[in-house]
């Protein structure tokens, strides 16, 4: 999301930022509903880190 809306924009307001974010999630969850697919090996088995909690644990994307 921060990639997809938050960096790179000039927002007049904090409510068009707000409106921005709630139009991202709204038409995220329309095209998943409308077309589902499993995360499968895509996602799992690619975590930075350890998969267990700990304050420590910093799983923001470096680049940002």
């Amino acid at each position: 999301m921060a990639r997809a809306i938050i960096h790179n924009s000039d927002y007049a307001s904090v409510e068009a930022a707000k409106a921005a974010i709630d139009r991202y999630f709204s038409e995220r969850n329309d095209h998943f509903q409308k077309h589902p697919r499993r995360a499968g090996k895509k996602l799992w088995g690619k975590e930075r880190v350890e998969p267990e909690f700990n304050e420590a644990n910093n799983c923001k994307d470096p680049r940002w």
